[in-house]
């Protein structure tokens, strides 16, 4: 049976990007479907229908495929190009079929040691290159790669949602839920010490919403940064700390991407800096409230791509912090 094999930021604790892989397999379907994991059970609970995973690039050629499909995730960085680009040169010399899909990519143009001539072929004869917003277009611009990438729209916002661990946990009131879900990072810290007084403002109208830690991200390394569950805690006690709380920090070994939506469609709203729950409740709609620091344009690239199925009363607000 034809294998093809999925390249993406998969296993690392982020239900986002495995989100992204179930889009990618919906998108490329047909054959055995193998991922690229650092946590190859993490990945296989997360996303059904995996026939394995592998953790190199000398596993990937083994593997035979006859299609690769590159994304998933913030992979469009100068690092994972730089590993898995002279693999996917491989690859194509040897016939296999290269697609570049729905990718977020960074500001290339300060690092691009890794865009040789043989590089350049690869994306020049890829059967297909597209983005997942209108910034990745120009970062692969700047870059000068060609040709030009369609844009997705995160299609990932139409995976649908399982709503079992929302039917099991959250409670069945008439109260009104507001879900939360804030990063633990000194730009964050920032941000909101800063512009305290306008969080306060937005977070007004939400006075008698019982609130729902959001927490789609525990990175398998747990020295990183980028702490969910002590992020969404700190603004809890911060900003709302008379606010009842609804139902715990919900991600546990039942949770997957599907179960996550599920959780987001049950909210009446969501405060959010993590990119792909925004994007569950645009895709749920329900209404959603982007909180993120103003030099970061991670949140404000993704209400453009989708702005125009946005539910009522979305928008993206950015924090400042002293200069």
């Amino acid at each position: 049976m034809a294998v093809t094999a999925f390249l993406g930021a998969y296993g690392y604790g982020n239900l986002g990007d495995e989100l992204c892989l179930m889009e990618a397999m919906r998108a490329f379907p047909g054959g055995e479907a193998h991922a690229f994991s650092v946590d190859p059970d993490w990945t296989r609970r997360c996303v059904p229908g995996l026939a394995g995973c592998f953790g190199t690039g000398t596993e990937l050629m083994d593997l035979r495929p006859a299609r690769i499909v590159y994304g998933g995730g913030m992979f469009g960085v100068a690092e994972a190009f730089r590993a898995w680009l002279p693999w996917l040169a491989c690859a194509a010399a040897g016939g296999v079929e290269l697609h570049f899909h729905n990718l977020g990519v960074a500001r290339l143009k300060h690092d691009l040691g890794w865009l040789d001539a043989i590089a350049r072929e690869v994306f020049a004869h890829a059967a297909t290159l597209t983005v997942r917003d209108y910034i990745s277009v120009e970062m692969l611009a700047e870059a000068g790669i060609t040709p030009m990438a369609r844009v997705t729209h995160f299609p990932e916002a139409d995976i649908p949602a399982d709503p079992t661990l929302a039917d099991a946990l959250l409670p069945r009131d008439c109260r009104k839920l507001l879900g939360l879900s804030i990063i633990t990072t000194p730009l964050m810290r920032d941000g909101l010490q800063h512009d305290a007084a306008r969080v306060r403002a937005t977070l007004a109208e939400f006075t008698g919403h019982a609130v729902i830690p959001v927490i789609s991200t525990i990175h398998r390394d747990r020295s990183a940064e980028e702490d969910d569950l002590a992020g969404t805690l700190a603004f809890i006690r911060e900003f709302l700390p008379d606010a009842p709380i609804a139902a715990p920090a919900l991600l546990d070994a039942e949770m997957t991407p599907a179960r996550l939506k599920g959780l987001i469609a049950r909210l009446d709203a969501l405060v959010t800096q993590r990119k792909h729950n925004m994007v569950h409740a645009i895709g749920a709609g329900t209404r959603v409230i982007g909180l993120h620091p103003m030099e970061d344009d991670s949140l404000r690239r993704t209400f453009v791509a989708l702005s125009y199925r946005l539910p009522p009363g979305s928008r993206c607000l950015g924090l400042d912090r002293p200069a």
